[in-house]
C-alpha cells in the first residue's frame, strides 16, 4: 500500500507565480504516480483574500490557518506532511505525529546577504520591517521544528546548512514541463522577429540581483558592427514604471536596441525561447533559475554567470566567469559570428540544451522525491 503525503501551503497562489507553479508540480507528481510508492493524501490551503485588512490577514496567517493545519494532520494521519515553501514554515506544528518537511526555494528574505562581485556589491534580499521581522521569527522557528528541508538546488542547500546547520537537508530540484516546450514536436513560429537582427532574450525583474543593467552594459560594450545587429528582448513583470523608464533610457544611452515585452503569456515566452539566438541570464543569485531550464527545454542556448543556482543546469560551455565583461562580450561576439555565417533563416535546435533540461523532467524529479521521502520516513 502506498504511503501518503499531505501537501500544505498558505494562500492558494496562482500557477502563474513561481511558488504556485512549484506547489502544483509537487502535487501533480504525487497525483500522477511519478513518486513511486507514495500517493497524495490531500492538500490544505486557503483562498487568497487580498481584500482583507492587514490585521485579519495576519490573524489568518499566524493563528487560524496553523490551527487548521494541525487539526487536519491529526485527523488524516498521513505518512509525511510536505509544506511547499519556506514562507509557510510557521505551519510546522509541534508534535505532528509524523515527519514534516519544508521545501526551501531560497533564504534571500530570511537571511539577507550582500554579495561582493566584479560588478560591485549586490544586495540579496531586503532588510525587513517590524511586522516582517516578527513573521520571519515564526518562519525560522517553524524550520527548526521541521524534520527536514527539501532544497530546490545545491546552492540553496548550502545556504541552509550555513544558516540552520542542525536542519537535515536534501536536494529535490523543481521539475519543468518539458513537453510543452520541446521544439522537436512542433516549433512555434517566429513571433515577429526581424530576420536581419540577432535576437537575444533576458527574463526577470528589474531588481539589481537579476543584473539586467549588466546585460545592457555588455551589449553596449560590443563593437558597433556587432551591437547594431543585436536586438534585446526583455520579458518579465516590471517592478515599477520608474525602473522601466530608467532601463529604457540606459539602453538608449548605450546604443542598445531593446524591445520591452513586460509580462507575456506562456505561449509567447516559449515562441521567443525557441526562436531567439540565446537567453542571457547574468543573475547574481537564484534559488533555482527556472528561466534557464525553461529556455534549455525549448532548445535555446543560454549564457549564465557561474553563480548559484543557475550554474547547476546548463552544459559547461554556457557558464561564464561572474560579471567578467570581456568574456561575456566575447561569448556574444562568437554567437554573432555564427549567426552571420548561418545559411538558414532560423537557429537550429540546440539538442545539448534539451538533454540537459531533461534532468529536470517530472519523472526524473519524481524519483528523487520518492527516494528522499523514503529516507526521511
Amino acid at each position: 500500500m502506498d504511503k501518503s503525503v499531505l501537501v500544505v501551503r498558505g494562500g492558494a497562489l496562482p500557477i502563474e507565480s513561481g511558488l504556485g507553479r512549484a506547489h502544483n508540480a509537487v502535487t501533480e507528481r504525487l497525483r500522477t504516480g511519478l513518486v513511486t510508492g507514495w500517493s497524495l493524501a490531500g492538500e490544505i490551503e486557503h483562498p487568497l483574500n487580498d481584500g482583507q485588512g492587514a490585521v485579519k490577514r495576519l490573524r489568518k496567517r499566524w493563528s487560524l490557518h496553523p490551527r487548521q493545519v494541525a487539526s487536519e494532520i491529526a485527523n488524516r494521519t498521513p505518512s509525511i506532511v510536505h509544506i511547499t515553501d519556506q514562507e509557510q514554515a510557521h505551519l510546522v506544528p509541534e508534535n505532528a505525529g509524523c515527519p514534516v518537511v519544508v521545501t526551501i526555494h531560497d533564504l534571500f528574505h530570511l537571511d539577507p546577504q550582500v554579495l561582493d562581485t566584479e560588478w560591485g556589491p549586490i544586495q540579496i534580499g531586503q532588510k525587513p520591517g517590524f511586522v516582517r521581522r516578527m513573521d520571519i521569527r515564526r518562519l525560522i522557528a517553524g524550520l527548526r521544528r521541521a524534520d527536514a528541508a527539501l532544497c530546490i538546488s545545491e546552492a540553496t542547500a548550502a545556504h541552509v546548512k550555513r544558516f540552520l546547520p542542525e536542519l537535515r537537508t536534501f536536494v529535490v530540484p523543481n521539475s519543468v514541463d518539458l513537453s510543452s516546450r520541446d521544439p522537436r514536436s512542433g516549433r512555434y513560429p517566429s513571433p515577429n522577429l526581424e530576420p536581419d537582427s540577432m535576437h537575444l532574450l533576458v527574463v526577470g525583474s528589474e531588481d539589481r540581483r537579476k543584473a539586467l543593467d549588466f546585460a545592457l552594459e555588455i551589449i553596449g560594450a560590443l563593437d558597433v558592427s556587432v551591437r547594431r545587429d543585436v536586438l534585446l528582448h526583455k520579458v518579465g513583470a516590471e517592478s515599477s514604471s520608474l525602473a522601466e523608464q530608467r532601463l529604457k533610457k540606459k539602453a538608449t544611452d548605450l546604443g542598445v536596441r531593446m524591445r520591452w515585452h513586460g509580462r507575456v503569456e506562456e505561449e509567447e515566452l516559449i515562441a521567443l525561447e525557441q526562436n531567439v539566438e540565446a537567453l542571457l541570464f547574468p543573475s547574481a543569485a537564484e534559488g533555482f533559475g527556472l528561466p534557464v531550464v525553461e529556455a534549455m527545454a525549448s532548445g535555446c542556448p543560454v549564457l549564465v554567470n557561474d553563480l548559484g543556482a543557475q550554474n547547476e543546469h546548463p552544459p559547461e560551455r554556457s557558464i561564464l566567469p561572474p560579471f567578467n565583461r570581456d568574456i561575456w562580450c566575447t561569448a556574444i561576439e562568437d554567437m554573432h559570428r555564427v549567426w552571420t555565417n548561418r545559411d538558414m533563416p532560423i537557429r537550429p535546435i540546440d539538442e545539448e540544451m534539451i538533454r540537459s533540461a531533461e534532468k529536470r523532467s517530472p519523472s526524473e524529479i519524481g524519483m528523487i522525491q520518492a527516494s528522499v521521502y523514503d529516507q526521511i520516513l
